[in-house]
């Protein structure tokens, strides 16, 4: 079964490759046509988010009134979940179902034998403007004397370009401030791994993580700031804390 969806994946690469001419472009337009067939599970996942993002401030509420009961906080959490209409786990689903779709997709680009030409060679060279799509930008930085400067500056740009796409998702997406603290070095580890993954992988989460930007703002809109009052609570919550544990 994943390998059948390795290779329709593949055929559709090699489809889009025969309409633009270029991988660069098709492995682009692959990542649209993803995101677009997912889009219905994906804007499910985003109100479910946005719902969860509007109870905030009540299970905020809870915590604190029922921070010595766990299980009564844990009843309580559950009733406003059903007094609203929410599904917790509403989300978890179409994420489990978008994986599949998403190791087949990294199958795919980190193969160098899907990448063939019109007349059916396999490619030793993937340009798409001053990268190859099938080296890994470790190998050029690792050897600037073989490379050029000009190369280097150039593959030293691809975990920048990534860190910073992944960085703009978590800004937008993630408006808790505890889990923003948890996710401070995610676009650094991301960065750093593209070091070692083909530019093609690169280019694919960079134009995957800027469309899934663009879902989520027509779904759930612009991220809203905490008001002052709300922030001045917490500080204060958290200093009272303090004070007890003292």
């Amino acid at each position: 079964m994943f390998g059948w969806l390795v290779a329709q994946i593949a055929a559709l690469l090699r489809f889009l490759y025969e309409l633009t001419g270029s991988y660069g472009w098709a492995i682009i337009a692959l990542t649209l046509v993803v995101k677009l067939v997912l889009h219905p599970l994906t804007r499910r996942q985003l109100r479910s988010m946005k719902e969860m993002q509007k109870l905030q401030p009540h299970l905020q509420a809870l915590q604190r009134k029922f921070k010595d009961d766990p299980q009564r906080l844990n009843k309580e959490i559950m009733d406003l979940y059903r007094a609203h209409g929410v599904n917790p786990f509403g989300g978890c689903l179409p994420m489990l179902l978008q994986m599949p779709v998403l190791f087949a997709l990294y199958r795919v680009l980190s193969d160098p034998s899907h990448f063939v030409s019109r007349s059916g060679q396999v490619l030793k060279s993937v340009p798409f403007g001053p990268w190859d799509l099938l080296v890994h930008p470790m190998t050029v930085l690792s050897d600037p004397g073989k490379y050029g400067w000009a190369a280097v500056v150039a593959y030293a740009a691809v975990p920048v370009l990534v860190g910073a796409s992944t960085y703009l998702q978590q800004k937008v997406s993630v408006t808790d401030p505890q889990q923003a603290r948890m996710f401070v070095f995610m676009p650094f580890l991301v960065g750093w791994f593209s070091l070692n993954f083909a530019v093609g992988l690169s280019l694919y989460w960079f134009a995957s993580t800027l469309a899934y930007v663009g879902e989520y703002l027509s779904v759930v809109g612009l991220p809203k700031r905490q008001p002052a009052e709300a922030r001045a609570r917490r500080r204060s919550g958290a200093k009272a804390a303090e004070v007890e544990r003292a």
